[in-house]
C-alpha cells in the first residue's frame, strides 16, 4: 500500500504528515551529517542539541535560507531522515505533497522536488505555501470568492488573493522573523556592545516587541556576552531598542500586502473587504501586527487559529483529495 506524506520544510522549521498518522514531526529545519560516512546523525531538534557541541567529522546543517534550498544534497539527506523517523522506507515508494514559497523560482522548485524524490519518494508534488494554508484554514480556495491570506514565515513573506483554485494577485518578500531576529541582534551588538544566543533573541521579540510599539517603558534582563571581551555578563534590554530594530521589517511586510491587495480586481477586492484577511506562520504572532496590518489597509485582519501549522494541515487535507486538486499541483509544479 502506497504511502502518503505531507512535507512543510520551513527556513526554521519543518512539519511532516502522513495520511494515517497526522503531523508526526515539527521540529527545528536542521541536520547533523557524518563528513566520513555522508549518514544523517540527527534531525530536528536533536541536531539542533548539537550545535558547537560536535567532533570535527559532524557537521549541522541549515538547508534552506529566505524559503529557498540553498544545498540540494543536504536538502535531500534532511528529507531521507525524515522518512526514517516517520518510518517510510524507500520500499513505501511514497508519494509526497511538499509546500513551496509562492517567490520560489523555477530552478528552486525543481530542486525541491527532486530532493524528495533522491530521498525515496516516487513522486513529489508541490503547492504554493499561501493555498495550503488557505486550505487548512477551510477557506473556499476552489469557489469563485476571493480568499485573502498571508503567509509570515521566518525566512519568507508571502501575501495572496486566492480564486478558483489558484493565487490572482499576490506579492512576496525573502525577509520573515529571522531578519527581525538579526535586526535586534545588530542592535544589541551596536549599541549595548553585546551578542546573545538565538533563543534569547526570540524570547526579546515575544515579550519586547510591538509592531505599534505599545511596550514602550518595558525591558527584560538577559545574558549576554561582550563583544570586544567575550565577558558574561546581565544587560537590560528596552522595548523601544526592539521596536526600532523592527520597525524597518514590519513597515515593509505592511507594504507588501498593501500591495497584493492594491492589485486585486474589484470584484474581489469586494470579497475581501466583507471577508477580512488571514494571517499565517510564525512571524504572525508579533505583538499587534495584525492591528497594525488593519490601519494601514482598511481590511479586517484575523490571525488564523494555528497559524505555526496552517500549512501543513492544508498539506495533510490534501493527502485526503490528492485527485480533486490537480489544478492546484500544475499551479505550483511550473
Amino acid at each position: 500500500m502506497a504511502l502518503d506524506v505531507a512535507l512543510d520544510i520551513g527556513t526554521s522549521n519543518t512539519r511532516l504528515a502522513t495520511s494515517q498518522r497526522g503531523i508526526v514531526f515539527n521540529e527545528p529545519t536542521m541536520v547533523a551529517i557524518d563528513t566520513n560516512t555522508g549518514s544523517v546523525v540527527e534531525v530536528g531538534f536533536g541536531a539542533l542539541d548539537m550545535v558547537a557541541r560536535t567532533p570535527r567529522h559532524v557537521v549541522v546543517f541549515r538547508p534552506l535560507a529566505q524559503g529557498a534550498t540553498v544545498d540540494f544534497d543536504v536538502t535531500a539527506r534532511l528529507i531521507h531522515g525524515l522518512f526514517d523517523r516517520a518510518g517510510v522506507s524507500k520500499l513505501s515508494r511514497a508519494r509526497v505533497v511538499m509546500s513551496v514559497p509562492s517567490l520560489a523560482t523555477s530552478i528552486e522548485r525543481r530542486a525541491l522536488r527532486q530532493a524528495a524524490i533522491q530521498a525515496g519518494a516516487r513522486e513529489a508534488t508541490l503547492i504554493e505555501a499561501p493555498i495550503a494554508a488557505a486550505i487548512g484554514m477551510g477557506l473556499p480556495v476552489q469557489d469563485p470568492v476571493g480568499s485573502a491570506v498571508t503567509v509570515l514565515g521566518a525566512g519568507a513573506s508571502e501575501a495572496a488573493i486566492i480564486s478558483l483554485g489558484g493565487i490572482v494577485t499576490g506579492s512576496a518578500r525573502r525577509q520573515g522573523g529571522n531578519d527581525l531576529d538579526a535586526a535586534i541582534a545588530t542592535s544589541l551588538r551596536i549599541q549595548l556592545g553585546v551578542v546573545v544566543a538565538p533563543l534569547v533573541l526570540e524570547s526579546l521579540k515575544l515579550s519586547l516587541a510591538s509592531a505599534l510599539g505599545r511596550t514602550r517603558g518595558k525591558s527584560e534582563v538577559v545574558l549576554a556576552r561582550t563583544v570586544d571581551r567575550g565577558d558574561l555578563v546581565e544587560v537590560d534590554v528596552d522595548a523601544e531598542l526592539v521596536n526600532t530594530a523592527a520597525n524597518d521589517l514590519v513597515t515593509a511586510t505592511v507594504r507588501m500586502i498593501q500591495e497584493c491587495l492594491g492589485d486585486a480586481p474589484p470584484d474581489l477586492s469586494q470579497d475581501v473587504s466583507a471577508r477580512g484577511l488571514t494571517l499565517t506562520g510564525g512571524h504572525a504572532l508579533l505583538s499587534d501586527f495584525a492591528e497594525l496590518i488593519a490601519t494601514n489597509t482598511g481590511v479586517e485582519v484575523n490571525i488564523a487559529e494555528h497559524p505555526e501549522t496552517a500549512v501543513i494541515e492544508g498539506l495533510a487535507l490534501c493527502l485526503e483529495e490528492m485527485s480533486n486538486l490537480h489544478a492546484l499541483y500544475r499551479g505550483a509544479d511550473r
